[in-house]
């Protein structure tokens, strides 16, 4: 039988109490809660692709980044790295689970930092940070902050050999580093349970996750229903940010 969202609640605060061993995956509507914008959004990439003549998909390429760096870093410093946001309550909820133990790994496809931020210690990012960029010359590989990069006009260049600094997020084309896909497998496979929050199981990140999951404490807490919700043990159609506090 069916729970109603109430019952799916204490259920889902009871299995979290029980649980030693949780992974989050964190969705992109874990950061549009906190003032993020949604660049697969309809409205977001038309107004893109009318002022920049491309799309965000081929503007953050590899070989966009390699032949027009100019261009490139105009959309990436006035797009891309406009949306400053800030945590909200749904990574304090799981700074609480991490001071207490039981939540071993966060893995997500947001570049924002946030679970950093509160000072989660175990972070996969699986298509890097915004926070870190480095310089492109391999024989200096000198790191920069993301304010070192917004603060310089044009490509920003590193301060020591003046080479092009590189952002340290995965660009369209770029594989994900396998050494960070093992950790999430690994992660996944000796989780006991699984909070699926602000994606769903069409998510590539998700399936890729759950491939390695074998337990049956699956819960999931999304805005937005989706056909394939009923993967889940536990569904909770609601923000995250409203809901995960009231769990643990």
């Amino acid at each position: 039988m069916e729970l109603s969202k109430e019952e799916s609640i204490l259920r889902a605060k009871e299995i979290l109490g029980e649980a030693q061993n949780i992974v989050a995956l964190l969705g992109v509507g874990t950061v549009m809660e906190c003032g993020a914008i949604n660049y697969l959004n309809n409205e977001v990439i038309y107004r893109i692709e009318d002022e920049y003549h491309r799309s965000p998909e081929e503007i953050m390429s590899t070989g966009f980044y390699s032949s027009r760096p100019d261009r490139f870093y105009k959309y990436y410093k006035d797009e891309y790295l406009a949306d400053h946001c800030t945590p909200g309550e749904t990574y304090t909820a799981l700074k609480r689970m991490d001071d207490a133990g039981v939540l071993k790994a966060c893995i997500t496809t947001n570049t924002h930092g946030l679970e950093k931020i509160v000072g989660i210690h175990k972070v996969l990012e699986l298509y890097g940070s915004r926070h870190l960029n480095y310089c492109s010359n391999t024989s200096c590989y000198k790191r920069f902050p993301l304010e070192y990069v917004e603060n310089c006009k044009g490509v920003p260049t590193c301060d020591v050999c003046h080479s092009p600094i590189r952002p340290g997020i995965r660009l369209y084309g770029e594989r994900i580093d396998n050494m960070v896909m093992t950790e999430a497998a690994n992660a996944c496979a000796e989780a006991d349970c699984i909070l699926v929050l602000g994606t769903n199981f069409y998510d590539s990140m998700v399936r890729f996750c759950l491939s390695h999951y074998e337990g049956d404490k699956l819960i999931l807490i999304s805005k937005h229903e989706h056909f394939r919700d009923k993967q889940a043990d536990i569904v909770i159609h609601d923000t995250v940010q409203d809901i995960l506090p009231k769990l643990v």
